[in-house]
């Protein structure tokens, strides 16, 4: 009976590189003494731990407000699924994983230095999640074993036979590695948050290094299928 080959697989990794973007939600501030480390900690504590009272606090906005938008970014993330006739109840799973892996980000957040043009560097500490190493080419000799025993048995699985034990199998993957949590060394990062043009009292992170930081603290470059 002929293999499979890898032309077949589905490229599940990939949408869960897709699935799991680390969007980032934060607003601008408004302080007349302002606490730049404060700031980029209640960031990091809403997008990564769920956690929003600071953040509303700090930000002049509700927790209940912060919480929707946490609820909308995961949402987004679980509709990439869609495409690939996931069920509801394997999104459900998914859902709980991504905010486990969310929860499980570590970093320290240090001590701000004010800048002469009025903007701050603030230190952040992250330590790189490993959950993703190895998962494709795992995920490729799990699906190849599968579908061969599906023909050997007379049986031709079809693409979202392949989608949905696919899903599976990273579902299990990454649980197990999220039960017994690896990071790498620790790395040191400054990211800068500057005063508005338009009000020097209102003060923001830049949205791209934010993502950046939250990229530092997943292994999520493993997700990537060989090129």
């Amino acid at each position: 009976m002929k293999s499979l080959t890898k032309r077949h697989i589905p490229k599940l990794s990939v949408l869960l590189l897709i699935s799991f973007a680390l969007s980032a939600l934060f607003t601008g501030c408004s302080f007349t003494t302002f606490d730049a480390s404060g700031y980029v900690k209640a960031c990091l504590d809403a997008n990564a731990h769920g956690e929003f009272d600071a953040y509303a606090e700090i930000t002049n906005t509700s927790a209940e407000t912060a919480k929707q938008q946490f609820d909308q970014r995961i949402d987004t993330e679980l509709s990439h699924l869609d495409a690939y006739h996931i069920d509801e109840e394997r999104k459900e799973k998914f859902r709980e994983l991504f905010i486990h892996i969310y929860d499980s980000f570590q970093y320290e957040v240090g001590e701000a230095t004010k800048n002469d043009d009025g903007s701050y560097s603030v230190p952040v500490t992250t330590h790189k999640l490993m959950i993703f190493k190895d998962v494709v080419t795992e995920a490729e000799t799990y699906l190849n074993d599968y579908a061969q025993k599906e023909m050997d048995a007379g049986r031709t699985p079809t693409q979202d036979d392949l989608y949905l034990v696919a899903a599976d199998f990273m579902y299990d993957y990454i649980s197990q590695n999220l039960s017994a949590l690896a990071y790498a060394e620790p790395v040191n990062t400054t990211v800068k948050v500057a005063p508005s043009a338009s009000d020097s009292r209102i003060y923001s992170l830049d949205q791209n290094e934010f993502q950046s930081l939250l990229e530092t603290m997943v292994d999520i470059e493993n997700a990537n299928p060989p090129s």
